[in-house]
């Protein structure tokens, strides 16, 4: 039975790592989201993602945006061992008996044909709140900078008004 304290600690834990997931994903979606309304391609990897938006800074128009949207896509690579341990481990929480707290996550990582290697990653409450709002910021960022170019560009349409700053009626 856990106690009040460390129920606590789960539960912040599950609410953090649920930050650090959204908000990394909704970055994902918003370099999907500019390629398929520019150029009509859907890029699943990430990678593919970044390198797509990259070349969106490329189009006549969009140079402005370029510092801003390489700074944007160059810095999603920050987040990227975080989110897949927060997305993908075993994560458990522990207080120990000085009153510290200790969480740790557990994935497996592939090596090649059926090779695999336990990874493990180790935190405690105060780091993994301050990744929480690192990424928070960094996104806010993010979906800020995308915002203006869909207006400046009226890249809005009907299916594009998610981003619009309107209140809905």
């Amino acid at each position: 039975m856990l106690t009040a304290e460390q129920k606590a600690l789960v539960d912040e834990c599950i609410y953090l790592r649920g930050r650090i997931i959204t908000s990394y994903s909704q970055v994902e979606f918003i370099l999907a989201d500019i390629s398929v309304i520019l150029d009509l391609k859907f890029p699943y990897l990430i990678s593919k993602r970044i390198a797509a938006a990259k070349v969106i800074a490329e189009r006549p128009g969009y140079e402005v945006y370029r510092d801003e949207l390489h700074s944007a896509c160059d810095g999603l690579s920050e987040f990227d061992e975080i989110r897949v341990f927060m997305a993908h481990a075993w994560v458990s929480a522990e207080i120990d008996k000085q009153g510290n707290n200790i969480i740790e996550f557990l994935r497996y990582e592939r090596l090649g044909d059926g090779q695999f290697q336990l990874m493990r990653g180790g935190t405690d409450v105060v780091r993994l709140r301050q990744a929480a709002d690192d990424i928070t910021k960094y996104c806010e960022n993010v979906l800020r900078l995308f915002r203006k170019i869909y207006a400046d560009k009226d890249l809005e349409n009907e299916k594009t008004k998610r981003y619009a700053t309107q209140k809905p009626s």
